[in-house]
């Protein structure tokens, strides 16, 4: 008797009610869809914002590398340079004459020491 005395109670409660005491329906209400706009917007605006600024960041990690790198490079450039400089100065040209090619200038006399027991 409980049963048709709920159900009873039940038909005789208004229909919002009704709808609150069983399954939720969403209803879309255009008052809403400007809000729901700005909303859906910002939510893009901040994840392209934050796409946007990590890719900022690894540029600016790459340029940082690759400042050290230019650095590095410029200065084995002025090391070979330096290098390039000395070599081909008269006096390291005629000191590899001497020591390597065992050469002499004009007048001199060459002297080749000898191990001992040779």
């Amino acid at each position: 008797m409980s049963f048709t005395t709920t159900h009873k109670h039940r038909a005789s409660l208004p229909l919002r009610h009704q709808a609150s005491t069983g399954r939720r329906r969403l209803r879309f209400n255009k008052n809403r869809l400007p809000g729901l706009l700005v909303v859906v917007l910002l939510c893009y605006l901040m994840l392209s914002f934050f796409s946007q600024f990590h890719r900022l960041d690894a540029m600016q990690q790459d340029l940082k590398q690759l400042q050290a790198q230019l650095a590095d490079l410029q200065k084995k450039n002025a090391e070979l340079k330096q290098q390039l400089k000395t070599v081909q100065s008269d006096e390291y040209i005629e000191q590899v004459a001497r020591e390597r090619l065992g050469l002499v200038k004009p007048g001199e006399a060459r002297i080749v020491p000898v191990k001992p027991g040779n």
